[in-house]
């Protein structure tokens, strides 16, 4: 079982527990199973330092920050991540 496959499981854990109301304090269950997800993914890519790569380090990045509680206004860092995250994966697609 390689680290991508464990990292997919807890982050369906994760999902789990939020679909079904856990919470512990300010911490997002969404936006910590979406980091997981995202760090599989990234896990596969680290080889090379491509745009589509670095965007998704930034997507890995705003769901950090959405899973602590952090915020800025009325920005949702969720949001703000899987823009970024569908953008790492149309970048490849638009750009050849």
């Amino acid at each position: 079982m390689s680290i991508s496959t464990v990292l997919l499981i807890i982050a369906f854990i994760a999902f789990v527990l939020a679909a079904i109301g856990w919470g512990y304090k300010k911490t997002d269950l969404i936006a910590i199973g979406l980091g997981l997800w995202v760090l599989s993914e990234l896990i596969t890519r680290l080889s090379s330092l491509t745009l589509s790569t670095i965007l998704l380090i930034l997507a890995l990045i705003a769901f950090v920050l959405a899973a602590i509680g952090w915020g800025y206004k009325k920005v949702g860092l969720i949001g703000v991540g899987l823009a970024l995250w569908m953008a790492s994966i149309l970048v490849p697609l638009v750009i050849k």
